[in-house]
């Protein structure tokens, strides 16, 4: 008899073991600064000639198709690599219009996932955009709108908008995503940090605007912030804590600061000394599964792949041009993601 009751007991356990891992989804959140991506087509309210035909890069049918192809490959390895519902959605930076990722959505890679683009071009002097990639059958898009930059002390400056979404993950949760490209490091950081810092205050305004109509608002910060977790655009202005338990009085937790200064990995090298430009931040509530959406974990998509093999930047990620050299790469900064589960 007691022997009866331990095997019950035991599939009780099992089941219930069995029932409550199915009562989640794997999914996983990513971005990715795809490195100029531009059509072959002159736009004349743009500085695209680089990229033409008749450009110094010579960029032309081929080596765009190229550049595609290997695009949708990073992309479909990284829902192969999270598994189960795979990239739900990501950001993107470095592309020239929704055209250039409605071409990338067609490749053969990653066409079955269905992917929906959306860019808001914004008044970048070369033209690039940040954008969103979506699949429709873990989110539902309800509202998409660009948040421009503007410096009272210096109104002609011109960089990306920030992209604002709000939809539905799995017909359930609201969440917000703001994508971001802030401004360049070009000139220096004495002459690049102001323009950084201003971003800061930008993207903080988008997210406190947010929580003041709804203080549970799940949140997914993302982007190449061209300054590193460590940065003051990011520790003090943005307020992305380094901690969770530090972020219960920002409501923002960056997990690439302990990826960056405890293990030394990162998104971008420059010197020999590699850093995350690139990253995903969280609001609390996600940092601490405070709803459905439970937080597994933050990496650095680098496979051997993605990385240049010989010369003098072996190790670096694998460009497309290095000069005006074709490499037939992919980019020079690695994707970053979120692996996370979703309480049916």
């Amino acid at each position: 008899m007691k022997k009866l009751f331990s095997i019950v007991i035991f599939t009780i356990v099992i089941t219930t073991f069995l029932f409550s891992q199915n009562n989640f989804y794997t999914f996983g959140v990513a971005f990715y600064n795809l490195e100029n991506l531009f059509d072959t087509i002159d736009d004349p309210h743009k500085n695209d000639e680089e990229f033409l035909p008749t450009g110094v890069k010579k960029w032309n049918s081929e080596k765009y198709n190229k550049k595609l192809d290997n695009i949708a490959y990073v992309i479909d390895q990284l829902n192969k690599t999270v598994g189960d519902k795979g990239i739900a959605f990501m950001g993107v930076s470095e592309v020239e219009n929704v055209h250039v990722l409605k071409d990338l959505v067609k490749r053969e890679a990653i066409a079955k996932y269905k992917y929906v683009p959306i860019v808001i071009e914004g008044p970048d002097r070369r033209g690039v955009d940040v954008g969103f990639l979506f699949r429709p059958d873990c989110f539902r898009l309800l509202k998409a709108e660009a948040k421009n930059l503007y410096i009272p002390e210096n109104p002609d400056f011109k960089t990306r908008n920030q992209l604002v979404i709000k939809g539905l993950l799995f017909d359930t949760d609201t969440v917000f995503v703001i994508v971001n490209h802030w401004p360049s490091r070009v000139g220096g950081e004495k002459r690049s940090a102001p323009m950084r810092a201003a971003a800061a205050q930008r993207c903080r305004a988008t997210v406190d605007s947010i929580l003041a109509i709804n203080a549970d608002a799940q949140i997914f910060i993302m982007g190449d912030f061209n300054d590193t977790p460590t940065n003051s655009s990011i520790l003090k202005i943005l307020k992305a804590a380094p901690t969770i338990e530090e972020a219960k009085e920002t409501n923002l937790f960056n997990p690439y600061y302990f990826l960056q200064v405890r293990k030394g990995m990162g998104s971008n090298a420059y010197n020999d000394v590699w850093s995350f430009l690139d990253q995903i931040i969280i609001t609390y509530n996600i940092a601490t599964s405070k709803n459905n959406i439970k937080y597994k974990g933050a990496f650095v998509f680098n496979e051997p792949f993605l990385l240049q093999t010989e010369g003098n930047f072996a190790g670096y990620p694998l460009r497309t041009f290095v000069g005006n050299n074709f490499m037939g790469g992919y980019s020079d900064h690695l994707p970053v993601y979120l692996l996370l589960e979703y309480k049916k």
